[in-house]
């Protein structure tokens, strides 16, 4: 569904009134500006609207369209100020994806800026040039794990044809900030906290801590003066700002450190191009919801779970229920197993994207479920469109990524998930930003004889969750957007918030809020810790789910449309935001 205005007999949806729920405050030390004020909750909708994971981008978002920018000069401001403020989880250095409405052409469109494969690559991240399979703790990390990134080069490509603002005037905030430093996140701090991490292994990252070595503490005063000559360079220039002038070489010498390697090259970094792709779309109750297709698994698993859902819930969606959640958790898997056997990159593998998504495929997988005992090894089925006898692909790794949505004034609407994957990336910095680690995404290499949709390749953009979303009314009007991070549990977080607004009523502040659930990890099911969630963990247990308990910070953010304006919500486990005015 690109290029028409959406149209349906469908109803018209049905809308609660609802607060924007607001970020955590985070302290700062008496030196350190401190983070933007929070707005106080309101029930009233804001006839524009910005959710990103940090305050300080969301007020960058704001002030693009105080200054007469539309959407898109909003997120370019704002993943400015997140590469500088959340480096962990998204910035120059890595890749993005983007779901836009243009309101003026009614046309809708999604471009792929995830981070790709060098031209040179062995047959998995594992893989040695010599065919040995190297140590999983080799590869995570480091040089060998970096994807030429896609993030600057996609972003240009959209602002080019839709931004208002010129580009220069997009780096402003980020600038700014980078010079005179912001208070360091409790989010930020808690990251190296958790995955430990520290400067004998990781050295480039030593802007994160003291002359102790120790982490620095929240709110402590933080600048990032290359990161602001970066910008400067960005923004004068765009994409050449960014690589010439030595800046490829510079990226390709940061990424030889580490216990191996990169095959990348300054060709590589030159010759990306982002790519323009169709959504893919689906119904579920009232509305029509359209999101990414492949490489992003994310948007198939959403629309597959919801699909399922509609035909075994009864129209009751419930997730203090463990016999809904049970069916929840089943669709899931269920999803999980097609997306390892048939999602790859478009470019190099054939995907079934229509007839995963198909009524009839999607009802056929609905019927498979068990209502009263849980599948421990759900296999992919065969969806109509399938070209070739592939094998399952197994990942290495989950990610971390951000999550951004903006509706301006003019009624455009856009929905980014932005990563570096997992938290820090490759743990590599340059020109004081992250580069990611996307490369181990790619699957396990195929057995001899055998052909895996994920298999690493040269330029190859490894699959990925990401799963923004725009949601339609009857009359083809967007009336709610958004998506979450998450690594692999990003597809649970994404269905379990559109199922609590869309089928429950329930507010984005409102479905945030919910404990989660997940199924990404293999032969597990995960509840969040100290939830309501965790209290499901017996009944579950009893359906033949294997549980653990986890912590689940999301970082959700959705908006939705209450009359003629917008209401929003970001996930308060990661500190993130929704305001508008």
């Amino acid at each position: 569904m690109i290029g028409v205005r959406l149209t349906t007999s469908l109803p018209d949806m049905k809308l609660q009134p609802a607060a924007i729920l607001l970020f955590c405050l985070v302290a700062a030390c008496a030196e350190a500006p401190r983070q933007p004020a929070p707005e106080h909750p309101s029930a009233a909708p804001t006839p524009r609207i910005a959710q990103t994971a940090n305050p300080y981008a969301t007020k960058a978002a704001l002030e693009m369209l105080d200054r007469g920018g539309n959407a898109i000069d909003a997120i370019v401001a704002a993943q400015m100020v997140l590469g500088l403020v959340e480096p962990q989880m998204s910035g120059p250095g890595g890749g993005t994806a983007i779901l836009y409405w243009d309101a003026a052409s009614a046309k809708l469109t999604s471009f792929d800026g995830l981070a790709a494969a060098p031209s040179h690559t062995t047959a998995s991240l594992r893989t040695g040039v010599d065919g040995a399979i190297l140590p999983r703790d080799a590869v995570y990390r480091g040089g060998r794990s970096v994807g030429v990134p896609g993030t600057i080069p996609v972003l240009q490509m959209v602002h080019r044809r839709y931004g208002k603002l010129p580009w220069k005037n997009l780096f402003g905030p980020a600038i700014d900030l980078a010079q005179r430093g912001f208070a360091l996140p409790e989010f930020l701090h808690r990251v190296v906290e958790e995955d430990h991490v520290n400067l004998a292994q990781y050295p480039d990252l030593r802007l994160y801590f003291d002359a102790r070595g120790k982490p620095l503490p929240v709110g402590s005063l933080v600048r990032n003066p290359e990161y602001a000559k970066t910008l400067g360079r960005i923004a004068e220039r765009g994409v050449d700002g960014l690589l010439a002038d030595g800046g490829a070489e510079r990226i390709v010498e940061a990424a030889h450190h580490g216990v191996l390697p990169t095959f990348m090259t300054p060709s590589d970094l030159r010759d990306y191009r982002p790519v323009e792709r169709a959504p893919v779309c689906g119904s579920f109750l009232a509305y029509r919801l359209c999101t990414l297709g492949p490489p992003s698994y994310g948007g198939i698993y959403l629309l597959q779970v919801l699909g399922m859902l509609e035909e075994r819930s009864g129209g009751a969606y419930d997730f203090g229920d463990p016999r809904f959640v049970h069916l929840w958790l089943e669709a899931g898997k269920l999803a999980r197993a097609d997306r390892s056997k048939y999602v790859g990159d478009p470019d190099f593998t054939p995907v079934p994207t229509a007839g995963l998504v198909s009524p009839g495929y999607v009802r056929a997988r609905a019927e498979s479920i068990d209502a009263l005992r849980a599948d421990p090894s759900p296999r992919a089925g065969t969806p109509p469109g399938v070209v070739a006898s592939l094998a399952p692909g197994k990942e290495l790794a989950m990610g971390g990524t951000s999550q951004l949505t903006v509706a301006d004034g003019a009624g455009n609407v856009v929905a980014m998930t932005t990563t570096n994957n997992l938290g820090f990336g490759s743990g590599l910095m340059v020109d004081g930003y992250v580069l990611n680690d996307v490369l181990v995404n790619f699957s396990a290499a195929p057995r001899p004889g055998q052909s895996i949709a994920n298999a690493m390749a040269p330029r190859k953009r490894p699959f990925t969750s990401v799963s923004p979303t725009i949601v339609f009314d009857a009359s083809g009007r967007p009336v709610a957007a958004g998506g979450s991070a998450g690594g692999g549990r990003i597809p649970d977080y994404v269905s379990q918030g559109w199922i609590e607004i869309l089928a429950r009523g329930a507010t984005p502040a409102q479905a945030i809020a919910r404990g989660h659930f997940s199924t990404a990890t293999p032969g597990k099911i995960l509840v969040e810790a100290g939830s309501e969630a965790e209290r499901l963990a017996p009944a579950l247990r009893a359906l033949g789910h294997v549980v653990e308990s986890a912590p689940l910070p999301s970082g959700a953010g959705y908006i939705e449309r209450v009359g003629n304006g917008w209401i929003g919500a970001a996930d308060p486990r990661r500190g993130g935001n929704a305001a508008g005015d």
